[in-house]
């Protein structure tokens, strides 16, 4: 696992990057389908007009939690010995739960309507394939990277 810094910075680091990220694919929904989602979700209360300061701070709310658990998961924090699949597992389960509890509490769209749990888990889907392979990809380049440093390092010798 990727030893990342542990500093409060870092974390905050974490969070706006995440914060940002989400509120241009809201921006996007937005702008793509705001008039309709006006009447379905209170995250679209002003159609493709914006989004409400309420809006943001929820998403920022999310944004604080999802780093959460992904700090108490993909650091020894709190879970050493944990296998990365179960750690996986484990913060996916935190992040649907908390979003399925924005999604009660703030009214972000029906809870009883089969399409939106479709919608967002078709959304929530793509996200986390895209977000899964860009780690990879990251973690790839890094490992490559070190790979030729310690080859370097070998040839000095």
């Amino acid at each position: 696992m990727i030893e990342e810094r542990k500093t409060f910075c870092g974390y905050l680091t974490q969070v706006f990057t995440l914060y940002g990220i989400t509120i241009s694919i809201f921006i996007l929904f937005g702008l793509l389908t705001g008039e309709y989602a006006k009447e379905v979700s209170s995250l679209f209360a002003l159609g493709g007009q914006g989004l409400r300061f309420s809006t943001m701070l929820q998403l920022l709310g999310m944004s604080v939690f999802i780093t959460l658990f992904r700090v108490l998961f993909f650091t020894d924090f709190l879970f050493r010995n944990m296998a990365i699949v179960i750690r996986t597992v484990g913060m996916l389960t935190g992040v649907v739960g908390i979003i399925v509890l924005f999604v009660a509490v703030f009214d972000w769209f029906p809870m009883n309507q089969p399409e939106a749990w479709i919608s967002f888990f078709v959304s929530f889907g793509i996200c986390f394939a895209a977000s899964t392979g860009i780690t990879l990809l990251k973690e790839k380049a890094e490992n490559r990277r070190m790979e030729e440093a310690l080859q370097a390092l070998r040839e000095e010798k």
